[in-house]
């Protein structure tokens, strides 16, 4: 049967006419909808797509007219899309290639065909590639407006909106905080009438909601929600928009009500959801839409109404919330992105219903297999790591598959261990995710951001392989969730050369050019300059070249933990014993928020010991708390000068502690450290013939702020850890392992560093003495001249270097510079160290005599630190600190380490072991050759003072 006869001039006519009424409410999305499906004859966005291509195929091609009706197409699909989405990508770089060569090759033409076929990405979550070609589309239109029209505005908005979608659905945060400021910077263009710009900046206020939430920022996520309120209030009922962002509204208030229960350790009840928009009222606002646009509202609401429902323990909320995404999916085809997201939330959501008993008793196991169900499919669909969804789908299925065992197979024991199995398997696969998340980051900030919640499921996945007697897969587990941002800066590093293995050399030169560092002019610091070094290849390219390397042999390098057998012959290269992660348990029943949503239980804690012939096995350790009042009273009072050795917090207005107390605190914790963990640690590990056992320790969460090396040992006078083995610190496997490759350099260079900023008097006789004794054909630099640029011109310059900085360290809690070293004018930061492709290689040994330096500013188990960028950038062993030194203690340990290294040939972690011994010795004599000002303080420093020598720390050879 012919088809009805349309002309589409007059269509795209009657559309500007349409348009110039307003689009605003949902009446106008039908009302234009309905009006290019008329004038077509068609029933639907498909039909009518599929019929205007076939006429266009029909004329003959290299023609006015061809280009033309091309161009016209390509303006009236937005408006199917609405409809229906009907979008295919090989038709549309057909009909965008007639429309270029042959149509009107007016600019305005051309920029308004341009803008059109990449504003079509925003109606849809295409693939990466194809959104990545919308923004070259979009930024060629671009180039073609007047700075500051109308026309412009309206296609940088398009352009902000396509980088946010590519964001979520790739994982890039740098490329989503970016996009939000473009948005906001053209949020009150004349292009845009009144009703458009409340709904931006309703919009905007819920992507900062997102970027609060992913900060764990309570005050700024109350303020966007503030601001969503504002503008909703002044906004039409009717507009078209409104669902969405009242969805986003409902999810900001839940995440704020989470991270307060989260920090005060408090359970979530209904009075913490202020009641949403009435069920009937969203469904007439949705049902005016268009079929597409009503799928998109109907995923967005049905999500948070959800995630709302199941905080408040409403089961009849869930199942109505869950009846939206089930009416979103009816509208959606299985390939449709929104499909996907649906599913797993349908997944968890069923989960959720079954385990957290929301549901009838009678029904929760009903739910529980149907969430499994779903959730299979959801992961099965997302692919891989690559998915932003993969990581937590798969997460909630290994939990889902845990509790299943538990609860239906409470005596089948071997029905019990297959659940249980499955579950370790699926939590082992997506911890991977983590990793491919950290190396998507563009800059240390994102990477950690990202990695937040990984050091938690990787706890959850291996205590699992503990209690089932997994002890190898314990191991991986741990390690995928340790120090992803120190992982993503190594990896960075060997890009190039595995994208030039595998034939890529395009993408590995684009990658170097990308991670070029900026080397900061003379005294210009690294604060607010332009030398300040940039945060390396952007996330755009990194998904790029992740996806080369994803399908090679190479992968494994990537994602992967590394085995027992291979931290065992790490350890062999080091000569150390074993490799220990101190894995905390917990006395205390979680939350009901971290019992629903995040598995969380009560645990026993352990030490897991990886030897070096490869072997694995768990020491049940039951005072391994993070909840331990040692280690609580501790962390509240820290060492004097208010630094308890983990991530750094404002003290606000209360007054730091009197030191009494903070030794006090201190000297507590160390008794609880040798009596709880390291006194039963040391009879597991095998001793060598007249040598004491080498441990390396990976201190978990919370535990990484004691000083383990440092612990007292019961019954037997004053007698420490150190006295009983040789301990050395690092963040993860990965690194030891990447730092165990690295071989000696056959020479030494020295560079020594003191009292830069001229305030630390003891400082500077320190370095002067550490390079006269020891050093006297090295460099030393002091006030004036020991800058941001000597340094680090001397770090790329050196082969076999050893440097020794006597100067201020400083921790600031995720800021862009966490952590830096104060110099003469300006600061040398972790990030330069770390960011970017470029390393300082056969760099020896790095001793950090300042304060804080082995403290992280961004997590506990991120583990960033002075001293760990200092690894990834290339050194074998660092010396770093916990807490704020004494001056005139570590002239003392500084310059004895420096001794036992020289004198006696000791390795770094050997030597500083040997200076803290000496310490701890009342009756200890200065060495021959000791300055007289240093020999002066040798009788003054009490070895029962812990902060005198305890707070330094070894890491790496």
């Amino acid at each position: 049967m012919p088809h009805k006869t349309y002309d589409l001039h007059v269509l795209l006519y009657e559309i500007q006419l349409g348009a110039r009424q307003g689009m605003n409410d949902a009446q106008d999305m039908v009302r234009l909808t309905s009006l290019v499906l008329d004038h077509l004859g068609c029933a639907n966005g498909r039909e009518a797509y599929d019929m205007l291509y076939e006429d266009w195929k029909a004329l003959p091609k290299g023609t006015v007219m061809s280009g033309t009706r091309a161009g016209q197409i390509l303006s009236v699909l937005s408006h199917l899309l609405f409809d229906q989405p009907v979008a295919d990508n090989g038709r549309q770089e057909e009909l965008l290639r007639e429309a270029r060569q042959y149509g009107p090759q007016e600019q305005s033409w051309q920029a308004g065909i341009l803008g059109a076929s990449g504003m079509h990405s925003l109606q849809q979550l295409g693939d990466p590639a194809e959104l990545e070609a919308a923004l070259v589309r979009l930024e060629e239109a671009r180039a073609m407006m007047p700075v500051g029209s109308p026309e412009r505005d309206a296609i940088e908005v398009s352009h902000a909106g396509v980088r946010l979608h590519l964001a979520q659905l790739g994982g890039g945060e740098d490329d989503f905080d970016s996009a939000i400021e473009d948005l906001a910077r053209h949020a009150e263009s004349p292009a845009f009438n009144e009703q458009q710009r409340l709904a931006m900046a309703a919009q905007l206020a819920g992507y900062r909601a997102q970027q609060a939430t992913r900060r764990e920022d309570e005050t700024e996520l109350a303020v966007q929600i503030r601001e969503m309120e504002s503008a909703l209030t002044r906004m039409s009922p009717d507009q078209m928009d409104r669902p969405n962002l009242e969805a986003y509204l409902d999810a900001a208030r839940s995440n704020l009500a989470i991270l307060r229960a989260r920090r005060t350790g408090g359970d979530l009840t209904a009075d913490d959801f202020p009641a949403a928009t009435p069920l009937g009222e969203m469904r007439r606002q949705v049902e005016m839409l268009p079929q597409n646009a009503r799928a998109d509202r109907l995923s967005d609401v049905g999500l948070t109404r959800t995630a709302r429902a199941m905080f408040a323990r409403n089961h009849r909320e869930a199942i109505e919330a869950l009846g939206l995404l089930e009416e979103a999916m009816d509208l959606l085809e299985p390939d449709d992105e929104r499909w996907l997201r649906n599913a797993g939330t349908l997944g968890m959501a069923h989960c959720m219903l079954g385990i957290m008993a929301i549901a009838p008793r009678p029904d929760c196991p009903h739910h529980l297999d149907q969430g499994i169900a779903w959730l299979r499919h959801a992961v099965r669909l997302s692919g891989g790591p690559e998915h932003p969804t993969w990581g937590n789908t798969g997460m909630s299925l290994a939990m889902a598959y845990r509790f299943r065992g538990d609860l239906l197979h409470p005596r089948d024991r071997q029905a019990k261990r297959r659940h249980h199995e499955e579950s370790r398997r699926l939590g082992l696969d997506s911890l991977r995710a983590a990793a491919w998340q950290g190396i998507l980051q563009s800059g240390t900030s994102h990477a950690a951001e990202t990695a937040r919640r990984a050091g938690e499921n990787a706890l959850d996945v291996a205590r699992w392989c503990i209690a089932d007697g997994a002890h190898a897969d314990a191991v991986r587990a741990l390690d995928a969730g340790r120090g992803l941002a120190l992982h993503a800066a190594t990896v960075a590093t060997t890009v190039p050369d595995l994208l030039s293995a595998l034939g890529r050399d395009d993408l590995a030169d684009e990658w170097r050019r990308a991670g070029a560092m900026a080397v900061p002019e003379p005294d210009a610091g690294l604060s607010l300059t332009p030398q300040v070094p940039v945060s390396g290849p952007s996330s755009r390219l990194r998904r790029r070249a992740l996806e080369a390397l994803a399908a090679s042999p190479l992968r494994q390098r990537l994602l992967g933990a590394p085995s027992p057998e291979e931290i065992g012959a790490a350890l062999r290269a080091l000569g150390a014993t074993a490799l220990v992660y101190l894995v905390p348990g917990s006395t205390e029943e979680p939350s009901l928020t971290d019992r629903m949503f995040f598995g969380r239980r009560a645990d026993e804690g352990h030490a897991l010991i990886v030897s070096a012939d490869g072997s694995t096995r768990a020491l049940p350790l039951p005072r391994l708390l993070v909840e331990a009042p040692e280690l609580a009273s501790y962390r509240a009072t820290g060492t004097p000068g208010r630094d308890a050795g983990g991530p750094p917090t404002d003290p606000g207005s209360a007054p730091p502690p009197r030191p009494d107390v903070s030794r006090a605190a201190l000297e507590r914790l160390c008794d609880w450290a040798g009596t709880a963990v390291m006194e039963p640690l040391l009879k597991h590990l095998p001793r060598g013939y007249g040598r004491v056992p080498s441990v390396v320790l990976v201190p978990m969460a919370e535990l990484g702020a004691v000083p383990w090396h440092a612990a007292r040992l019961p019954g037997r006078g004053r007698r420490h850890a150190c006295h009983e083995a040789d301990i050395s610190y690092l963040p993860s496997a990965r690194l030891l392992c990447e730092v165990a490759a690295r071989p000696a350099a056959g020479t030494r260079q020295a560079l020594v560093v003191g009292n830069p900023t001229r305030d630390l008097h003891h400082a500077g006789e320190e370095a002067e003495a550490i390079r006269r004794a020891f050093h006297p054909h090295g460099d030393l630099l002091g006030p004036g001249t020991a800058t941001p640029a000597a340094v680090t011109d001397w770090l790329h310059r050196q082969r076999g270097g050893l440097l020794h900085l006597a100067c201020h360290g400083v921790v600031r809690q995720g800021e862009r510079h966490s952590a830096y070293l104060a110099l003469s004018g300006g600061q040398l930061a972790a990030e330069q160290l770390t960011e970017g492709v470029s390393r300082f290689p056969e760099l020896e040994l790095v001793v950090l005599a300042a304060c804080r330096t082995n403290v992280s500013g961004r997590g506990y188990d991120e583990a960033y630190s002075l001293s760990t960028a200092f690894l990834v950038a290339g050194a074998r062993s660092v010396i770093g600190s916990l807490w704020p030194v004494p001056d005139e203690a570590t002239s003392l340990l500084m310059y004895m380490t420096h001794h036992f290294m020289s004198h006696d040939g000791l390795p770094p972690g050997p030597a500083l072991r040997g200076a803290q011994l000496w310490m701890l010795d009342d009756r200890r004599q200065a060495p021959p050759g000791m300055p007289a000002q240093l020999q002066a303080r040798v009788g003054r420093i009490s070895g029962g003072d812990l902060t005198a020598w305890a707070g330094f720390t070894h890491l790496g050879w």
